[in-house]
């Protein structure tokens, strides 16, 4: 099924000042304390982010099977965590006829808000993999954490590829308790991860007399490793951490072929989550004006490639990956809007995009030994993109 921006949870809170509202039970509501500020914390949920995700094969389900809500008292980065909730999504189903979104409501347990002070409500949404993947929800403590350091960061004996399997969501808003009166706020929650995925067919047994043993999808420089919970309100979405800078942390993806692989309409396909990455550069000179030092790592002529490579994992050969809409690239040339040909192979990888190579009606028919041929895709921003994401081993 397809997976879109606007599979968005929506959260409305609800300041109080009265014992039960329409539509919700008194069970519902936290208790009276003194006229103090109370929350009761609403999901609205679109179907696509609330019913399971068909992937490629019958054991490969992913789906948001827990939310969990944070507190700050403030909106700077030395905003302290104050409250760690967890929401009670697991009865939540898809809206019947129709409808566009179902709803949840949720009493907020912490009720020490002061009233004329502006709080930060952050929440995530987590997949089956993505908790033990960063460590969360109790990566983000109460008391300890501030809002500069309320990141997914990967976990202690994590790796890539525990990367590639672990989708998460977040988002944020600031509401301002009062105290009397009502307010009422938004989250939605966005991935926090990009997708990368190809498809390809007329995959050659040999090059230059080398036999083929596997197709990988590389970036140009390790993955990093961590990434901030919600969109930072300025500053690039990235956190330039690598796993560790070396040649394995580049694959987003591998597929080990097989002798039926190889056949000229046998389409392969496999994909990935990744962390978002800046763009490389293209001149030294470029790079240490961004404040980067090793012209090895971040001077490079592509953001991915596709290689094919032998038993031992030596590239045998490699096609760069080129953005068909370059308008998407971000950077453009005389204030024109078009990205240099150079810089259609240099893009960054952001948060919530996809980047599709090929498609499953149309896969990359691999270039026959000796042509002149690089890969042109077309990336799809907020993950506007009709298919389904299948994970990397």
């Amino acid at each position: 099924m397809s997976l879109k921006l606007s599979n968005t949870i929506k959260g409305t809170l609800l300041f109080l000042t009265c014992l039960a509202t329409a539509g919700c039970g008194q069970e519902d509501m936290p208790t009276p304390d003194d006229g103090r500020p109370q929350v009761v914390l609403t999901f609205s949920a679109s179907p696509g982010l609330i019913t399971r995700t068909q992937l490629p094969g019958p054991d490969n389900l992913q789906h948001v099977q827990t939310v969990q809500l944070y507190i700050f008292n403030g909106t700077g980065n030395d905003a302290q965590c104050v409250a760690s909730e967890a929401v009670d999504w697991e009865d939540i189903k898809a809206p019947a006829n129709g409808a566009n979104t179902a709803s949840k409501t949720h009493p907020v347990q912490y009720n020490q808000f002061t009233a004329g002070q502006p709080y930060t409500f952050l929440a995530i949404g987590m997949d089956n993999c993505s908790g033990d993947t960063y460590g969360l929800p109790a990566a983000v403590q109460v008391g300890q954490i501030t809002l500069s350091d309320a990141k997914a960061v990967l976990a202690s004996g994590k790796s890539r590829n525990d990367i590639a399997v672990s989708e998460l969501f977040g988002g944020s808003t600031v509401l301002t308790p009062v105290e009397k009166g009502q307010i009422t706020g938004t989250i939605d929650l966005y991935r926090r991860v990009a997708g990368v995925m190809g498809w390809f067919k007329n995959i050659p047994k040999q090059v230059n007399g080398k036999d083929v043993s596997s197709l990988r999808i590389e970036l140009y420089k390790a993955q990093n490793k961590s990434i901030w919970l919600t969109k930072p309100q300025s500053g690039a979405d990235v956190i330039m951490e690598p796993i560790a800078e070396n040649d394995d942390n580049k694959t987003l993806v591998q597929i080990d072929l097989k002798d039926t692989d190889f056949g000229p309409e046998t389409v392969v396909s496999k994909g990935s989550y990744v962390l978002p990455m800046i763009a490389p550069f293209a001149t030294a000179d470029e790079m240490t004006e961004a404040g980067y030092s090793d012209e090895s790592i971040y001077v490079k002529d592509y953001t991915l490639r596709v290689v094919l490579a032998d038993a031992d994992g030596k590239v045998i050969q490699a096609k760069r990956v080129k953005n068909k809409d370059t308008n998407t690239n971000g950077g453009t040339e005389g204030g024109t809007g078009i990205i240099t040909t150079s810089e259609a192979y240099r893009f960054p990888i952001n948060a919530n995009w996809f980047y599709p190579i090929g498609t499953k009606d149309a896969p990359i028919d691999w270039p026959e030994e000796g042509e002149d041929g690089n890969i042109v895709i077309t990336v799809s921003p907020n993950w506007d993109w009709k298919g389904n994401l299948e994970w990397a081993d």
